[in-house]
């Protein structure tokens, strides 16, 4: 009964590991992770990438938050002075407690990572780069571009922040368990400092989000509630270049900053 229950609390999880050791390689080559940088991994798994970050000569932290992996990876890795490993849940990791710079290389649990995405965001001072192995529908929504059909505010929102990258796809006969979807890697390096300018980063998305709320109807019929000046509104939809019959994802993040800053300071209804 108890390796039952363990396989339902990964399966909670989303963790599918990684069993193939030619792609581990690839993702660590992908990195441009030199053998002497510091890697943060979350969610090592069984240890795959672990193994070949530490034969590399990587000075490596692993967070894991499943007990009997944490138990087993320590036990292998005990005269290992390379690594270090935390048992604890990676979004409430202290980033602070260990030394910057640092990359992240992870095959990341499918069902936190999105939020672990932003995670590494809030601490991008801290981070070089960070090479991730995501779901295939997560990896299109972070790298999409203005018209195509993943493009979203998360999409906007890692380009604010991040250059990104799709580096290749990995087949699922590379997981144990396999899983029913189609995974991806990609390469997120911070920017030294947003891409565009605004007024009030919150508020900005909080504003892009609002724009996607209803990705059918047009940008004009999602955002001009928020505003009781209409005609203001639709000069600044002419200034920032946006056509009003225009939707949410044919607008870039340029085009969504200048409209933001335009309106921003205006009376909301």
């Amino acid at each position: 009964m108890p390796r039952v229950k363990n396989r339902i609390t990964r399966h909670k999880l989303g963790q599918h590991f990684l069993v193939d050791d030619s792609v581990a390689d690839r993702i660590i080559d992908a990195s441009c992770v030199g053998n002497s940088d510091r890697v943060l991994e979350v969610g090592p798994g069984k240890g795959v990438l672990t193994r070949r970050l530490l034969t590399r000569g990587n000075i490596t932290w692993a967070v894991e938050l499943d007990k009997k992996l944490y138990t087993n990876l320590s036990s292998e890795f005990a005269d290992n002075k390379n690594i270090r490993l935390f048992h604890c849940n990676a979004l409430k990791f202290d980033y602070n407690s260990i030394t910057p710079p640092y990359h992240v290389i992870s095959n990341l649990p499918y069902s936190i990572s999105v939020p672990l995405v932003k995670q590494f965001i809030e601490h991008n001072t801290f981070i070089s780069s960070a090479t991730i192995m995501v779901q295939d529908e997560v990896a299109k929504r972070i790298c999409a571009s203005p018209g195509e059909s993943s493009y979203g505010s998360l999409s906007v929102f890692m380009s604010y922040h991040m250059d990104v990258e799709h580096l290749f796809t990995v087949s699922r006969s590379s997981f144990n368990p396999i899983p029913k979807v189609k995974s991806s890697v990609i390469r997120m390096v911070p920017l030294s400092k947003p891409r565009v300018q605004v007024d009030n980063a919150s508020k900005f998305f909080s504003f892009v989000q609002t724009a996607f709320s209803h990705r059918r109807k047009t940008i004009k019929n999602n955002i001009s509630p928020l505003w009781s000046d209409l005609r203001t509104f639709s000069l600044a939809l002419k200034e920032s270049d946006i056509d009003p019959m225009m939707r949410a994802q044919d607008i870039s993040l340029e085009k969504y900053s200048k409209l933001f800053n335009l309106l921003n300071g205006q009376k909301t209804t």
